[in-house]
């Protein structure tokens, strides 16, 4: 198993927002996204380009991005899209570094969650990879349902290895491994992590959960154990995915993230000030 102790975080106040039952106008959204391009993040994840009508929570993201400051920052800028006209706008913003795509191995989520099937979603992910291609972006792949299948769906490892293969095949290799309502455990979560990285050693799986309060210690001590260095995380550790049919649970708490870090004696390159002040200006 190869093991990558560069340690690589994204803060995703985009998946706070969305699942807010109150709108934040862009010019509150922008404020605090500067205040975290000076944190140090390695990628923000701020927005979507998703139909307004779907999540009002995401709509005006140009508005967004025109105040959007990357002046001395190293922090790559993320959206999420949920098909090619989304992908399309998204290339169109030159402050845009990443366009996140969430597939699945459930087609029950891909149609509650973009109104799609794996066929198309492979359709989509083809055509999304020939427009970053075209406007020097970077695609990355969030695989929802990673850690098992409420929905009476199918579901194994040896399924989840099947459709990263699919990916593969396609030249995807930086994979968000999306626990979206809550339900892996910290055994599953190591398992996950140990066949996938062993199985893929030169892709990168990054850990995205939302979880319960008592239980992000044991799911994260698992995932480290198991080789993950990629992690994603929420200030304050608010919001989910609103299509899933599910009670919210909260997205992982960055601030424990940080701790947990910290007594790993890992490496981060992170601004104190920075990032008490965007917790400040944050919702």
């Amino acid at each position: 198993m190869k093991k990558n102790d560069t340690i690589k975080l994204t803060e995703s106040p985009r998946d706070a927002q969305q699942g807010l039952p109150n709108v934040i106008a862009p010019e509150k959204r922008a404020a605090y996204l500067n205040a975290l391009l000076k944190v140090g993040f390695d990628v923000i994840d701020f927005g979507s380009f998703v139909s307004p009508k779907a999540v009002p929570q995401m709509a005006e993201q140009d508005k967004v991005l025109e105040l959007a400051d990357k002046s001395g920052s190293s922090s790559k800028l993320m959206v999420i899209v949920g098909n090619l006209r989304g992908g399309r706008d998204a290339a169109l913003q030159q402050k845009v570094d990443i366009i996140g795509f969430p597939y699945s191995v459930s087609e029950t989520f891909l149609m509650k969650n973009i109104n799609s099937d794996q066929e198309k979603a492979l359709l989509t992910i083809e055509g999304l990879q020939e427009i970053c291609k075209n406007s020097d972006k970077t695609l990355r792949i969030f695989l929802s349902m990673a850690y098992g299948n409420p929905y009476n769906d199918p579901w194994s490892i040896d399924l989840l290895s099947q459709h990263i293969e699919i990916l593969a095949g396609k030249g995807i290799k930086t994979i968000t491994l999306a626990d979206t309502i809550g339900i892996a455990t910290d055994e599953l979560i190591g398992e996950v992590y140990s066949t996938l990285l062993h199985r893929f050693p030169d892709h990168e799986f990054g850990l995205h959960i939302h979880t319960r309060p008592n239980e992000w210690q044991k799911k994260l001590e698992a995932a480290w154990d198991a080789g993950c260095r990629w992690y994603e995380g929420v200030l304050n550790g608010i919001g989910g995915c609103p299509m899933t049919g599910y009670e919210l649970v909260g997205n992982l708490n960055t601030m424990h993230l940080l701790e947990f870090l910290k007594n790993k004696n890992a490496i981060t390159k992170f601004s104190e000030e920075a990032l008490n002040e965007a917790i400040r200006v944050g919702y």
